[in-house]
Formats: structure tokens, sequence, C-alpha cells
């Protein structure tokens, strides 16, 4: 398959099945940063909605759990659309409480 790029979903949601379901190929040629941020970011979306309508069919008593499951995905998918720059970081791990989630 040729290298995705950032214009082209059809090639980013290849991208993410050939993430999860075959292993890596190496050496493989590495994706261009804003195409690997896509592909980062269309992962935490689709954990989320796979963790949002498993939360539904849970055990009451699991919910908690998977609700702050999914407050860290949505975290981890926040610092994936992020630039790196210090100032949004900082700012996206404050939000993470040491030890745990702040609901």
């Amino acid at each position: 398959m040729p290298t995705p790029t950032a214009h082209d979903p059809e090639s980013i949601f290849h991208s993410v099945i050939e993430h999860v379901f075959m292993p890596p190929e190496l050496p493989q040629e590495a994706l261009d940063e804003d195409t690997e941020q896509k592909v980062n970011v269309a992962l935490c979306d689709n954990l989320i909605e796979a963790a949002q309508d498993f939360n539904q069919i849970v055990p009451p008593s699991q919910s908690p759990l998977w609700t702050r499951m999914i407050k860290t995905i949505q975290l981890t998918r926040r610092a994936a659309t992020a630039s790196f720059k210090e100032a949004i970081l900082q700012r996206v791990f404050s939000d993470m409480a040491i030890g745990g989630m702040s609901m």
C-alpha cells in the first residue's frame, strides 16, 4: 500500500487497520508528521467510541472504571491533536491527576 497522506481519509483508515491488525514490516517508510498525527487521532476516536459503547453494557459496578478509561483516552486524544509545544503539553498533563484521574 502506498504511504498514506494527511489529505486522504481512506489511506488514514487503511493505516489504522494495519496498525491495529497487522504486525509492522521493518524497515518501513516513516509517515510524515501530519499523517502520523491523524492516524493517532483516528485510533483514539475508535477507542473512545468502542469504550463508550462497551460502558453501556457493563455491570453498573464497572461503569466508573470504564468512565475513567474513557477520560484517559480522551486526554490522550487531546495530546495527540496538540502540536508538541511545551505549554500545550503542560496543560494536557496538568489535567491528569497523579495516581489516577480527577473526575
